[in-house]
């Protein structure tokens, strides 16, 4: 089972995608802000292979800032990020990033996540 982390502080939006995902069998952790994603990062950031994460969290730090984070605990961690505002990704996200502007088919972007995890087991089978 695989392990997604969703940060959005959109409630239905967070909803929809954790269904999406976990519909497809994938396992699904959830954080409505910031500090709960840094929580559970600190605690667990090698568990996740795919970090979902919003840009624009409200108050606090941002979506990028969170992913840099993540990909300081997990080197390896696939990032994808759904935003409204697509600008600055280049200057601002995580190198490697997938980037769903909003609005999106939740099933869409589980395809995406869905299709990164078999490029990934892909590249890791010998």
């Amino acid at each position: 089972m695989s392990s997604i982390l969703i940060v959005e502080d959109e409630a239905e939006v967070l909803e929809v995608v954790q269904d999406s995902l976990e519909r497809r069998g994938l396992s699904v952790r959830t954080a409505h802000d910031d500090v709960s994603a840094y929580a559970v990062l600190e605690a667990e950031a090698r568990s996740f292979r795919i970090l979902i994460a919003d840009i624009n969290l409200g108050v606090g730090t941002t979506g990028f800032d969170v992913a840099r984070r993540a990909r300081q605990l997990n080197p390896n961690l696939q990032v994808v990020y759904i935003t409204g505002h697509a600008a600055h990704l280049d200057r601002f996200g995580v190198p490697d990033a997938v980037m769903f502007p909003k609005p999106f088919y939740p099933d869409e972007l589980a395809n995406c996540v869905v299709l990164m995890l078999a490029d990934e087991a892909e590249e890791a089978s010998p």
